[in-house]
C-alpha cells in the first residue's frame, strides 16, 4: 500500500510541477527519486523490476515511446544498488554521489534505447538545456523528498 501510494502521489505532483513550470523550465524527476527511494527499501529482485515498471508507467502515461523511462529508471536502479557498496545512502555525501550517479545513468539508458530506436533529435549535445536544470531541480528537491519520505515511512520494511 505504501509503494502505491507513493506512486500514486509522485506522479500527481510530477504532473502537478508540469504544468505549473511550463515548457521552458523543465521540472524535476521526482519519478526517478522515487525509483531511488524505493529501491532504498527494497532488496535488487523487488527493486529492479519495480523501478522498470514504473519507468512503463512513465512511458504510457505521458505519450512516450514505450520503453524510453523504463530502461532509463532501470539502469539509475541498477546504479543506485552499485553505488550504496561504495558510498552509504543515509549520509548527504553518499546520497550526493548515489544521485548523481544514478542521474548520469539514467540518461544513458534513456539515450541508448533513443539510438537504438534511431531517434536523431534525442542528441546528448542538444539535450544539455534539459539535462542540466532538471539535474540541477532535482538535487534541490531531493533532500526534501527524502526526509519527508523517511518521516511518514519510518520502517525499512515496506
Amino acid at each position: 500500500m505504501r509503494i502505491l501510494l507513493t506512486v500514486v502521489l509522485a506522479f500527481f505532483i510530477q504532473g502537478f510541477f508540469s504544468g505549473l513550470l511550463g515548457e521552458y523550465l523543465v521540472p524535476p524527476d521526482l519519478i526517478h527519486l522515487v525509483a531511488l527511494l524505493l529501491a532504498a527499501r527494497l532488496s535488487p529482485y523487488a527493486g529492479l523490476p519495480l523501478a522498470f515498471a514504473l519507468g512503463l508507467l512513465q512511458d504510457l502515461l505521458s505519450a512516450g515511446y514505450p520503453g524510453l523511462h523504463a530502461v532509463g529508471l532501470l539502469f539509475a536502479a541498477y546504479a543506485y544498488y552499485r553505488l550504496s557498496r561504495l558510498v552509504h545512502w543515509e549520509e548527504p555525501v553518499g546520497q550526493a554521489v548515489i544521485l548523481g550517479g544514478s542521474f548520469v545513468a539514467k540518461w544513458v539508458g534513456l539515450w541508448l534505447v533513443a539510438f537504438w530506436l534511431r531517434l536523431g533529435y534525442f542528441n546528448p549535445l542538444t539535450l544539455g538545456p534539459v539535462i542540466v536544470p532538471e539535474m540541477l531541480l532535482t538535487f534541490l528537491v531531493a533532500p526534501i523528498l527524502i526526509r519527508l519520505y523517511a518521516r511518514f515511512f519510518p520502517s525499512p520494511s515496506l
